[in-house]
Order: structure tokens, then C-alpha cells, then sequence
């Protein structure tokens, strides 16, 4: 699914066939989640292929490695660049990208200042599908800020929502709704939340969430369109009482979700402001005017 025989990603500096990728059983990051990540998607616009907020991505990978004392020698159009590189040497117009640096051999708990960066490729269609969905309140909570940088896509913090996941899943759900320590509502597992009610949009507030930059585009297009959005600290009985809702992230897009524990919303989601918000963001992935884009 994510490569063949003829794929080619960039591995330690340079660009390989990916069957030829070897990690080591002893790499710090397979044992310790000590590594960071990040997810980009490009698409095809009437103006090229285009990858949507690169700068946007690459400069929180950047923030994340220097959190974490992991060293990242590539600046962030090195990043851009190679990424533009990726997509052009495997022939990906629609695809989503996954760059990964990851520390090697190490079995001690301290950082020894090396790292490896990775970066793959792969068509990857919208990661929750196009279904409405239906989610569950976690027993499995997101992972407490004062544990670890929560705004990075730090590879660890992500053993959490595989549980989150896989606990959903086991209920029959499509996905689950994570709680924060203080049990108020975080996130999903791999993307944000936005709740509309009386033609307003409200969003958990930064602190204890990823504040995901798909969330901020969302946020920017509701502007747009004069709809209200509110950031603040939610129940999971606030979030029941809502008109709609929806998941966004650079994997997920925009999900729309139809039902939490059973309970479904008020609103028809096809009429809602969220489902208006999907669209929007649709459009403006595809467009060759966003102005985060480079074009190729």
C-alpha cells in the first residue's frame, strides 16, 4: 500500500528505491518513540501540483526538533524542496507526505545528537473516509501537557490515540473523541474538533491539544464566511448538545461526524455550517491561488 518496487523515498541524505531502506532493531526511536514527525498532503490545481501549507508544516517540525534536542540540519525549504523532489521522481499529482526524523542506535535514555531524516510518499485517500461518521467518548485520554510537548507530532505521544482508536473500533465506532486530564473534550485521535450550535462554531482551546494547522485554516475560511468561532474549554455534555461536528486535519481533511455514543445531532450535516466549511476547504486545496503554495 505505501510503496512497490519502483518507489522512491529520501532516506540519511539522499533519494533511494524504498525496498532498499534498512532501520536498524536498535534505533532509539523503534524503542523509546523518541522522533518526531509531520503529515503533508499535495494536490493537483489548474496551475500544477501543489503542497498544501508546506512552510506552515515544515517550520512545526522544525520547532518540534528543537524541543525534543533532536538535530534536524535541513532548513525549512530544504524541507520543501526535497518534498517537491519526492513527489516528482515517483509522479504523485494527489498524494500524501510523511516526513520522519528518528534517532539511531541508542539504548539509553539520553540523546546522543543524531538523527536520520525520512520522507515517503503514497496515494492516501481521505484517512477517515467520506462516510458520515460515528464516534465515541475514550476511556483513553489525550496525553497531559505537562508530560510532553503536545504541540509537536512527537512520535510516542501517538501510542495513546492507537489506543483511543482500537477501543472505538472495538465498540463498532469509526473513530473516538479524546478527553483531556481534566476531562474536558482534546481532540481525535489524529485530528481536531469543531462543534457548531445556533450557527456558531466552537473549538477546544489551545493548551492541551495539537493545534493543527488544518484547524487554523478552517478557522481562517469560517472568518470568511462571518461564521463565529469560538475557542474554549469543552464538556462531552457541551459537545452532545451540539447541532453538528466535524474532524479536520491534513489526513482526515474534513470529517464530518454524525453521532457520539448513539446520541445523533439535531441538524441535518449536509445543511450544516460544517459541512459548508468542508466544502470550502475542498475548494481551497485545489486552488492555485492559495498563497502558502509553491507550484511545481
Amino acid at each position: 500500500m505505501y510503496y512497490s518496487e519502483k518507489t522512491v523515498v529520501f532516506y540519511d541524505g539522499k533519494f533511494v528505491k524504498a525496498k532498499q531502506v534498512n532501520c536498524s532493531p536498535f534505533a532509539q526511536t523503534m524503542h523509546y518513540g523518541y522522533g518526531i514527525f509531520e503529515g503533508l498532503r499535495s494536490y493537483q490545481t489548474s496551475n500544477g501540483v501543489a503542497v498544501f501549507k508546506a512552510k506552515a508544516h515544515f517550520e512545526r517540525m522544525k520547532y518540534a526538533a528543537q524541543r525534543l534536542s533532536i538535530p534536524l540540519n535541513y532548513s525549512v525549504q530544504d524541507l520543501e524542496n526535497i518534498a517537491y523532489d519526492l513527489l516528482d521522481q515517483n509522479n504523485f499529482k494527489d498524494a500524501y507526505i510523511r516526513p520522519l526524523l528518528f534517532c539511531p542506535d541508542n539504548m539509553r535514555l539520553s540523546s546522543k545528537g543524531e538523527a536520520i531524516l525520512f520522507m515517503g510518499a503514497w496515494k492516501w485517500p481521505r484517512y477517515l473516509g467520506d462516510n458520515i461518521l460515528s464516534t465515541c467518548i475514550s476511556s483513553i485520554e489525550r496525553p497531559n501537557p505537562k508530560s510532553c510537548p503536545i504541540d509537536a507530532k512527537i512520535s510516542g505521544l501517538y501510542v495513546s490515540s492507537i489506543m483511543a482508536t482500537n477501543e472505538a473500533h472495538s465498540k463498532k465506532y469509526d473513530e473516538a473523541i479524546m478527553l483531556d486530564q481534566n476531562g474536558n473534550v482534546a481532540q481525535a485521535p489524529g485530528a481536531n474538533i469543531f462543534y457548531e450550535k445556533d450557527g456558531e462554531l466552537f473549538t477546544p482551546a489551545t493548551g492541551h491539544i495539537l493545534a493543527g494547522i488544518t484547524r487554523q485554516v478552517i478557522m481562517n475560511l469560517a472568518k470568511e464566511k462571518e461564521i463565529k468561532v469560538t475557542e474554549k474549554m469543552i464538556s462531552p455534555q457541551e459537545l452532545l448538545q451540539a447541532d453538528a461536528v466535524m474532524f479536520t486535519g491534513t489526513a482526515v481533511e474534513v470529517a464530518l461526524v454524525g453521532a457520539i455514543d448513539g446520541v445523533k445531532f439535531k441538524k441535518n450535516i449536509k445543511h450544516s455550517k460544517c459541512a459548508e466549511l468542508a466544502d470550502a476547504y475542498a475548494d481551497l486545496v485545489h486552488s492555485a491561488y492559495e498563497p502558502a503554495y509553491t507550484i511545481i
